[in-house]
Order: structure tokens, then C-alpha cells, then sequence
């Protein structure tokens, strides 16, 4: 019994001995009438970026422009060598406000998803004052070929019930069609096939996530059922004939099912 007592001491002394104390590193000090650089809140955190695109520019905002005013930058990539980050931003006198260019190399890889974040110093701050501005920017970056193809109105009849005005895009790369956030609500992107004559359409994902969230029931899920190109005499889904495209969905919550509605993307006008 007395030897475990000792070895149980020894094991307790030996793992006392491998702690080692942290040093404390505290932050530097905020100078509430020093610099405050920032960046602006109109930068959007998902940038994309054409096939052909060299760079692409961030808005630095600071509060006192009294003088010029050199400020150090970090970016951080999730894969090195695909952006090219300045080291510093220059505020010239009198100048609150200018464009921090990214320079996009020839590592980037078409539709794959970057993540970019850029920091600035927090001596160039007030990291610790309550205000929204904000001394980092984080941003998803992605390169691709969609192009406008048709402008048009996405006609819903089942949430809204009305038309609003949307774009009809086209990657020559993927050979697919694409409408961004239909609903106007951060749900999925439509994609399908479609050859451009005929009035097959082949969709892109079996269910797309609506961004449509239920009062009750959560978030809506938009079924595919069938989808095509059709030509609509005057009086079916405009006064003048038209052509559209037609999803048909069944539109289901984790509880259950609300049915069996259409949508449209009716085609007004041909960009190119």
C-alpha cells in the first residue's frame, strides 16, 4: 500500500513538473484618438469573379483624414499563392476612403470556393470600442463563366404569388443554365441543362433549400417533379404570349407536405 502511495505521488510531482506557465501578452492599447482603419460594411462577403478577372478591390475606410496615413495588411488565404495581397494601404491627405486591390494569380481554379481574410494591425484600431465597424474582412471568392443569357420575370405561385424581375444566366464552361437566389431569400441557386430549342430541361439537383423559413414549420425545400421550356399563349401567364421556363415542385417541411406549385422564369428579353 505504501509503495502505491509513492508511486501515485511520483506520477502527480511528474505531471506538476511538465505544466509550464503561459506568459501573459497583453494587447496593445487602444489610443481612442489615434487611427481608426476599417473596412467598409458595403464589401460583400461573397465575391464573384469573371473568367478574365486580373484583380479585385476591397473598400478600407478610416475615420480621421487629417494626414496621409500608411497602414500594414495580412491576407490570409485557405490555399497560398492564389491572391496577391498589398502589404500596406495608402490614405493619402484629406482622403477617408480608398480601394485595397487584390491581384488574382493563375493558380486559381475555375468554380472552386476561396476563403480570404485581410487584417488590419490593431495599433491602426479601436479593437475594443463599441462601434460596428470591424478591422478584418473575410470574404468567399470563386471565379467562374456564367454570363447573362436572358433577362426575365420569376413568376412564384406558391409563397409570394407575384413576379419579380430576375436574370437568366449561362456558363459555356458547364454548359448549364443558372438563376442566383430566385426568391430573393439566400436559398440555392437553380442550375439545369437545357439545349436552347427543345423543351426538355434537365435540373441540376433533385431539391433545392428555398430560404424560405415557415413561421411554424421551419425551413421549405423545393422538390423537383418536372421542369421544361414551353411557349404560353397571350392570357396563361402574361397578357401577350410568351416563353418560359417551368419548374414543377412539390414544396415539403421536415412536418410534411404544402403540395404541388409551378414556377416560372418568363423570358423577356435575349442578352445575347
Amino acid at each position: 500500500m505504501k509503495k502505491n502511495i509513492i508511486l501515485m505521488a511520483l506520477a502527480l510531482a511528474g505531471m506538476v513538473a511538465c505544466e509550464q506557465s503561459v506568459p501573459y501578452e497583453p494587447g496593445a492599447p487602444m489610443d481612442l484618438n489615434g487611427p481608426n482603419v476599417y473596412f467598409s460594411s458595403t464589401n460583400s462577403s461573397s465575391i464573384i469573379l469573371a473568367s478574365d478577372a486580373k484583380e479585385f478591390e476591397i473598400a478600407v475606410i478610416r475615420d480621421n483624414a487629417s494626414s496621409a496615413l500608411s497602414v500594414p495588411v495580412e491576407g490570409l488565404c485557405t490555399i497560398e499563392g492564389i491572391f496577391e495581397v498589398p502589404e500596406k494601404v495608402e490614405f493619402p491627405s484629406g482622403v477617408d476612403s480608398v480601394s485595397l486591390k487584390i491581384g488574382v494569380t493563375e493558380k486559381i481554379e475555375m468554380f472552386e470556393d476561396y476563403t480570404l481574410t485581410i487584417n488590419i494591425p490593431e495599433e491602426y484600431t479601436h479593437a475594443y470600442a463599441l462601434q460596428d465597424e470591424v478591422p478584418s474582412f473575410t470574404g468567399k471568392i470563386v471565379k467562374e463563366d456564367y454570363a447573362p443569357y436572358a433577362n426575365g420575370l420569376y413568376y412564384d405561385t406558391f409563397w409570394e404569388g407575384n413576379a419579380w424581375d430576375a436574370v437568366l444566366e449561362y456558363s459555356a464552361l458547364l454548359e448549364t443554365y443558372r438563376i442566383r437566389n430566385p426568391w430573393g431569400t439566400g436559398g440555392d441557386d437553380f442550375t439545369f441543362a437545357w439545349d436552347g430549342s427543345s423543351e426538355t430541361v434537365t435540373m441540376g439537383a433533385k431539391a433545392y433549400a428555398t430560404g424560405i423559413v415557415h413561421p411554424s414549420y421551419g425551413g421549405i425545400t423545393a422538390n423537383v417533379l418536372a421542369a421544361g421550356y414551353y411557349h404560353f399563349g397571350a392570357g396563361e401567364l402574361l397578357e401577350e404570349a410568351c416563353d418560359a421556363f417551368q419548374f414543377y415542385f412539390q414544396w415539403t417541411v421536415s412536418a410534411g407536405s404544402f403540395g404541388e406549385y409551378p414556377e416560372f422564369f418568363i423570358v423577356t428579353e435575349l442578352v445575347n
